[in-house]
């Protein structure tokens, strides 16, 4: 029941989302918020906006969540990355982030993931023959405000460049472009900082400082629960999404090809935190898990299943938070 309402190719269930949400994330307003440290200059600002309020923060944390899963459904529906249109990945990012996360506040990664999103979109929707330069400088420019609120997604210019290689034929300036477009968020920051007498600007500091939703490796046995399952769930879909793989056409191929590159380079993020400083931020897992995690449940041989394995995740999540 849980697996086949999101199923559906009916906006409407992206009305059941903030009810989800709600209920995964409810108890973060009483929870004591993670003391914030150094930050990107545009996380910085956003945090100064909202100021020392906690549940302000828990509040717009639970907006970039509702925000990033409905990206994440327009993302996989318009570039037809299923067989068939559905809404499955707004109901897996919540609770995978949910059950892998250890709380929900302002986070510089969760502010920065709706600008990362744009870009993948912008740069996969530009066709063969399609002219790109324009969409790739704007791809750029988009990454760079997502590094602006947290720097490792600069990372991802690694993605827009494999995507351009696999979907269009090498064209250097599609190379450049992005380059120029991530530089110039920086350039104005840089700008900005010295005319306020802000400078020195130590951006590689900010990759140290603590994580509001930091991933839990080694958490409670709920948690670990949640693990196993989940990695079950993404094991079924690796064979579904292999398939659908062999089935699709050039452009499908290219596009999926795409998505492993970005799978890819999130994974070599979170190892590199990981090592620098001992953890990284769950919505860097709970993006591939969501993304990847929906295939499992598109054309499932066994529905009962599915929807077992649907709702064992949400309880799993609620059981987690609450």
């Amino acid at each position: 029941m849980l697996a086949g309402l999101f199923r559906s190719n009916q906006p409407a269930v992206l009305l059941v989302l903030p009810v989800v949400v709600a209920g995964l994330f409810l108890p973060c307003f009483w929870h004591e918020p993670v003391a914030p440290g150094m930050m990107m200059p545009l996380a910085a600002a956003v945090a100064s906006m909202i100021g020392p309020s906690a549940w302000a923060g828990v509040l717009l944390g639970l907006l970039l969540v509702m925000s990033i899963a409905v990206q994440l459904a327009l993302l996989m529906n318009a570039l037809e990355f299923m067989d068939r249109r559905n809404h499955l990945v707004a109901f897996l990012f919540p609770v995978a982030l949910a059950g892998l996360g250890g709380g929900l506040g302002y986070d510089p990664a969760l502010l920065g993931m709706p600008f990362v999103l744009m870009a993948l979109r912008r740069t996969w929707s530009v066709g063969n023959a399609d002219p790109a330069l324009g969409a790739s400088f704007n791809a750029g420019l988009l990454i760079g405000l997502a590094a602006m609120c947290y720097l490792p997604y600069a990372f991802l210019i690694a993605v827009l460049w494999a995507s351009s290689s696999v979907i269009r034929p090498f064209a250097w300036r599609e190379y450049v472009l992005p380059v120029v477009g991530m530089a110039l968020p920086f350039y104005f920051a840089w700008v900005v900082l010295n005319l306020t007498d802000r400078l020195p600007w130590k951006p590689l500091h900010t990759i140290l400082s603590p994580d509001a939703d930091p991933m839990i490796l080694s958490g409670s046995s709920v948690q670990v629960a949640f693990m196993v399952l989940m990695a079950l769930v993404i094991l079924v879909a690796l064979f579904a999404f292999s398939s659908g793989y062999a089935r699709s056409i050039i452009r499908g191929k290219n596009l999926r090809s795409s998505l492993l590159a970005f799978a890819l380079a999130l994974t070599v993020i979170m190892f590199m935190l990981h090592l620098i400083k001992d953890s990284f931020p769950a919505v860097l897992a709970a993006v591939p898990c969501a993304i990847f995690g929906g295939y499992a449940f598109v054309a499932p041989r066994r529905a009962w299943l599915a929807e077992c394995a649907a709702l064992g995740l949400l309880t799993l999540a609620l059981w987690v938070r609450w």
